[in-house]
């Protein structure tokens, strides 16, 4: 298990079509400090990536998570990310990213209590015709990272006996509409 290494990556793109991807911005990877996080980053050297080592890789990985957790109301909207400019629309993103700030805190992150907020800006401040990997996911009919995105959140948080609702929510709506699709 030594040669396994997480590596949190943040790579704009959009799968489009099986052959066709637009990538909105430039790959930034984060591995943990040590021996495979700086041979990994070494495999970057030279390349348009930017990969670095992290001397706080939980942080960084549940810093991601938030984001990512975010992105599980466009995808239940079908809608793109910009849906998230509606006032009820972000008020319900910052909740589920406040329930992954504390699930995270109980995990060893250490988050801001200004996470939510920054996330949310980073949202309205992108292209508002972006489309996430769930949502992309579930318009292309493929299966999606319910479990890595949202999931966890539930998963952990129960684990530490954190409420996790809205997060809950999600989850069992979208599990909901795989199975109905599973049973049409």
């Amino acid at each position: 298990m030594d040669s396994i290494l997480p590596v949190v990556v943040d790579c704009p793109a959009e799968r489009h079509t099986p052959e066709y991807v637009r990538q909105r911005g430039i790959m930034h990877l984060k591995a943990p400090e040590g021996r495979l996080g700086h041979a990994f980053v070494e495999l970057f050297a030279g390349t348009p990536a930017d990969a670095a080592v992290v001397p706080d890789f939980v942080t960084v990985a549940w810093r991601k998570l938030c984001h990512n957790a975010a992105g599980v109301l466009p995808a239940l909207l079908l809608q793109p990310s910009g849906v998230l400019h509606d006032e009820a629309i972000g008020e319900t993103a910052l909740q589920i990213v406040r329930e992954c700030i504390a699930v995270g805190r109980a995990e060893g992150a250490t988050l801001d209590d200004n996470v939510a907020e920054a996330v949310l800006r980073a949202y309205r401040a992108a292209p508002a015709d972006g489309i996430n990997s769930l949502h992309a996911d579930r318009l292309a009919g493929r299966p999606m990272e319910i479990d890595a995105r949202n999931g966890v959140i539930v998963r952990i948080g129960k684990k530490h006996g954190i409420p996790t609702p809205c997060n809950q929510m999600a989850v069992a709506l979208l599990e909901a509409m795989v199975q109905e699709k599973a049973d049409a």
